[in-house]
């Protein structure tokens, strides 16, 4: 049994609690009696939420699929594919049906949007994804992280072949792939969710792995974080996209580094690894807790006070159903529907 590494709980921790302050943030900036909440949203050269937090996230996620699955042959690809799709569907499926049947019961329609076909899309977890194509479909949760990071999964294993048998090659093709978006993008969806740009954190994840100690070092977390406190508080003349990969891996090495001393206060250590342990509930949870809290104070003044209250409540809120999701989720995966698909796909 691989030895466990803290240092991912934090960086999920962190990851999680970055995306759930942007996202209040700019819900607030959305409301015009609500107080500015402009530095919860924004540093110098983007936004936290999407244009850092999720590559951060993207690296973790890549870094630890690498230390577990450092190579994946062609026999095991039915039960990589099949845990991945148990670790990220029923859990969306469940909390998709639960909104998804409030809101047909309050339009008294079943198919409320129209286009029965867009449904589809949320059966294989795109709808947030592609939905700068497919405006008008059934997305209500999972952000557009969810179905990029499925695309990411369905490429993980020509990833461990590039790694093993070419991995600088495919370093530098990602590069030059990154850098022609970065020169001129052309393409309808965000560039910074662009699969190349997904591509490239996930990547970065998988080397920090591949030279783990060597990148464990003090300099390299000193050296990327003043690199990143630069990028926080000064904007400098590169594209905003590569500042946010640059920022990323600051994080990820300043927090592997200093993980140890965080986590070392036990309730610290035991807070952080459920937050980590809930990252998934809470990215899909986040902008529902988000949305119904404030709704509560829609068309009030609130000052930045009171929003740091409301904060707090949406944390606790945040926490309290992701808990629950879990609970649930886990009591799904253990039914006789999933028995009757793990022989099928696990068991040899």
């Amino acid at each position: 049994m691989k030895e466990r590494i803290y240092s991912f709980d934090l960086i999920r921790a962190v990851c999680c609690w970055i995306i759930v302050i942007c996202h209040f943030g700019f819900s607030c900036l959305m409301s015009p009696t609500f107080a500015d909440a402009n530095k919860l949203v924004y540093h110098a050269n983007g936004d936290w939420g999407e244009i850092t937090a999720v590559a951060v996230f993207f690296m973790i996620s890549g870094a630890s699929l690498y230390y577990n699955h450092r190579e994946i042959h062609f026999a095991d690809l039915k039960k990589f594919y099949y845990t991945r799709f148990k670790g990220i569907f029923p859990m969306f499926y469940l909390l998709w049906l639960f909104l998804f049947f409030q809101k047909a019961v309050a339009a008294h329609n079943l198919f409320y949007i129209g286009n029965k076909k867009s449904l589809i899309l949320t059966l294989f977890g795109m709808d947030g994804y592609l939905k700068y194509r497919f405006t008008y479909n059934y997305y209500i949760i999972g952000e557009w992280f969810l179905g990029a990071l499925i695309f990411l999964y369905i490429l993980y294993p020509l990833l461990t072949w590039g790694m093993k048998k070419c991995r600088w090659i495919v370093t530098a093709v990602l590069g030059l792939a990154f850098a022609a978006i970065l020169y001129r993008y052309t393409f309808m969806i965000p560039i910074t969710r662009n699969l190349i740009t997904c591509l490239v954190s996930m990547w970065l994840g998988m080397l920090f792995i591949e030279y783990r100690e060597f990148f464990s070092k003090t300099v390299f977390a000193v050296v990327f974080g003043i690199i990143t406190l630069l990028l926080i508080f000064v904007s400098v003349p590169i594209p905003n996209t590569l500042s946010m990969i640059i920022m990323a891996m600051g994080i990820l090495l300043v927090l592997n580094r200093t993980a140890d001393t965080i986590m070392k206060p036990a309730p610290v250590k035991s807070f952080i690894s459920l937050t980590s342990s809930l990252s998934y509930p809470i990215f899909l949870l986040q902008h529902i807790v988000i949305d119904q809290v404030l709704s509560i104070y829609e068309g009030q003044t609130l000052g930045h006070f009171e929003e740091f209250l409301l904060l707090i409540m949406t944390f606790v809120v945040t926490y309290i159903f992701a808990i629950v999701l879990n609970l649930v989720n886990k009591a799904f995966v253990k039914t006789a529907l999933f028995k009757k698909l793990d022989s099928l796909f696990i068991t040899n």
